[in-house]
């Protein structure tokens, strides 16, 4: 009411109560005309459609009741049909406004982009005009671009991080589910394809993407795949099952009190779909590793690698095993890297290695191999341990790689002589002659006694009878409980026995104490 005060500053000023009150009429008036100003507003629902589809132009009129229903200009290759109108009352803010709603069909005869012009309509002494729309028509095969998802409530896309590898090495993929509204019990087909390995999966959490004009839920499903032949091969489609809530659209039916219950407002209204969707196959060239520079110790690791090699303990007697650990660093397919023989002297004696994977990532393709090689020296001239060599494909550089580790110093002692016993002497001295077979532990170490098991200790024995003998306690009072109330007669002796044995004593005592009050009372009493 105070900026329509504003609005009149000659306004008389008020002497009267009814000039006061003509003055209040007067502001009420003139906010009552600026409220029932009539606008004009156009909708198109959806705003993007493919070929078949058909969408909806809305033109609603607030605080105006047309007098006839407008034309729409013609627009080429687009066909627009009056299809009904509805009436809807809102109160906002202490506010009444009318909506009167006038729907068209759009029905497009090619894909393309559409613009419905501003529209003029002419209501009472009034003309409204509407802000210009458009609407997009996509083909029937145009899925998962940008505009295309606009017109889906669900598609899946399989995302390859390229599509021209090598044999043998890692090709990350990734499986993403689009949806727009709610879904529940998502199936997702897991990778497949002739021709490939596939690895360890992971999904990631849940979480919100914006594709064009529309907001969708996105889930992600991470795995790997190794190609173990060449040539053209293909990852075939993935295929995603689930049920879809999709909202239901809002009725106009022009009665206020229905459409006021309608709406989403007063409770979820939607309805329960099925969903079947799946993605475009994906093809990948695959390519043979190069003949060129291939070095002769190659066993066919493909990726980036790093090569330690260590060696416990270096200071050995003649028979005692020395552990040689080669750890192999990278990210690559760990479970197919395989090292060379190795080349050892005749004076060790060798066994085949242990290995074991250790990894750092989810998928499994990043962490180390670790090789353990027993090497066991048979000579006391042996300084060294033999050097090892490792060569793998790195499919970045297109180009072989080969790391060899230098030779592990060590010391190794007669046999039979610890290191504190070891000194020089000053003549040549005889060590004991080499065996075949040399024990690793000749000396078994200091006994220890072991005693008896618990089941032949009394005390423990002894103590396994309690719980025997609680039970049969408990038995027998259970049954000396039920006895007394199943006999009531024997319940009412026992107590006049008791009752009479503790009054006797009682007499006793008055008679002693010459109370004959009491004595007589309690003489009476029993």
């Amino acid at each position: 009411m105070s900026d329509w005060l504003v609005m009149v500053p000659r306004l008389p000023r008020v002497r009267t109560r009814c000039e006061f009150a003509a003055a209040v009429a007067v502001c009420f008036y003139l906010s009552a005309a600026a409220a029932i100003c009539g606008q004009l507003t156009a909708v198109v629902e959806p705003d993007a459609i493919r070929m078949g589809e058909t969408a909806q132009l809305t033109l609603n009129f607030e605080n105006a009741r047309p007098t006839q229903v407008p034309g729409i200009p013609s627009i080429p290759n687009l066909q627009v049909s009056y299809v009904g109108s509805g009436e809807t009352l809102q109160i906002v803010n202490m506010r009444q406004s009318s909506i009167v709603s006038l729907n068209y069909a759009l029905t497009p005869a090619q894909p393309g982009e559409y613009t419905i012009p501003a529209l003029s309509v002419r209501v009472g002494n009034e003309t409204l005009t509407s802000q210009p729309v458009k609407l997009t028509v996509l083909k029937q095969d145009e899925l998962g671009n940008a505009a295309g998802a606009q017109a889906q409530l669900a598609f899946v896309k399989l995302v390859v991080a390229k599509t021209n590898v090598f044999i043998g090495e890692v090709l990350p993929v990734e499986i993403q589910l689009y949806h727009a509204v709610p879904a529940q019990d998502l199936q997702l087909q897991p990778l497949s394809g002739e021709g490939f390995t596939f690895g360890k999966t992971r999904e990631l959490p849940q979480r919100q993407v914006r594709v064009g004009n529309t907001v969708y839920f996105l889930h992600q499903l991470q795995g790997t795949a190794i190609a173990n032949k060449t040539g053209e091969l293909e990852l075939s489609s993935v295929e995603c099952n689930g049920v879809l809530e999709v909202p239901l659209a809002r009725r106009r039916t022009g009665n206020p009190f229905e459409d006021m219950f309608n709406d989403p407002f007063f409770g979820p209204r939607y309805e329960r779909r099925r969903m079947k969707v799946s993605s475009s196959p994906v093809s990948v060239r695959v390519e043979p590793l190069p003949e060129e520079n291939k070095p002769a110790d190659f066993t066919g690791a493909v990726g980036q690698f790093s090569f330690v090699v260590t060696a416990s303990p270096t200071n050995v007697a003649v028979g005692e095993p020395v552990h040689m650990k080669v750890r192999v660093e990278g990210k690559g397919p760990l479970e197919s890297i395989a090292l060379p023989p190795l080349d050892a002297p005749s004076d060790f004696a060798t066994y085949p290695p242990v290995s074991s994977v250790d990894t750092t990532d989810p998928l499994g393709v990043e962490g180390a191999r670790v090789f353990q090689y027993d090497l066991v020296p048979q000579k006391g001239s042996i300084r060294e341990l033999p050097s090892l060599g490792f060569s793998y494909f790195d499919p970045a550089q297109r180009k072989y790689r080969s790391l060899k580790s230098q030779p592990l110093p060590i010391i190794v002692r007669p046999g039979g002589l610890s290191p504190s016993l070891a000194s020089p002497q000053t003549g040549s001295s005889a060590s004991e002659p080499s065996r075949d077979i040399v024990h690793l532990k000749p000396r078994l170490g200091v006994y220890g006694a072991i005693a008896p098991p618990l089941i032949r200790r009394p005390w423990f024995m002894a103590i396994q009878t309690l719980p025997l003998l609680a039970w049969f306690v408990a038995i027998a009072w259970r049954k000396r409980r039920d006895h007394l109330a199943r006999n009531p007669r024997l319940v009412r002796r026992q107590e006049v026995s008791r009752t009479v044995r503790r009054g006797l004593k009682e007499l006793a005592q008055s008679a002693d104490a010459h109370d004959t009050e009491k004595f007589f009372a309690l003489m009476f009493r029993l």
